[in-house]
């Protein structure tokens, strides 16, 4: 049969995690090396993925269905690990989203979301899914926001 009436398979999906089957955001080798030892960086493929689901033990993966776990990580936020930072660039902590909504006014947090906009944030090495950590803060902050009935 003749190429012009073949359709190419899509390569716009995301990857999906061969655990739980949530979507995956792509990292880069720099992202691994920042948060694997060096064997579970070089055991993934090109292009390997942050697994997005919130419950699934596994941090990253790959198209060939191998996996690092997030016991295996360092460096892991909130929500993957409950009790991480959520912010890696700037520190910011679970309870430091608790103190301002406490003060009634989210200081720390406005204060993060500006600084994750600044050239020199490095988020793509030191926060775990290589994204910036402002959709991650907001989340948080709502959530507790909501639960504290406001």
């Amino acid at each position: 049969m003749n190429k012009a009436f073949c359709k190419e398979p899509e390569q716009s999906a995301r990857p999906l995690c061969p655990r739980c089957g949530a979507e995956g955001q792509a990292v880069g080798a720099a992202t691994l090396r920042a948060h694997l030892a060096a064997a579970d960086a070089e055991s993934l493929a090109e292009p390997a993925a942050w697994c997005d689901s919130e419950n699934c033990p596994v941090a990253y993966f790959d198209g060939l269905e191998r996996i690092v776990e997030v016991s295996r990580a360092t460096g892991i936020h909130w929500p993957k690990d409950p009790t991480g930072v959520l912010c890696n660039c700037h520190g910011l902590t679970c309870e430091d989203v608790d103190a301002d909504l406490a003060e009634g006014e989210p200081t720390r947090v406005r204060e993060v979301v500006r600084r994750a906009a600044e050239p020199g944030a490095k988020c793509i090495l030191k926060s775990a899914d290589g994204r910036s950590c402002v959709a991650r803060v907001q989340r948080f902050y709502l959530r507790r926001r909501a639960a504290a009935g406001g």
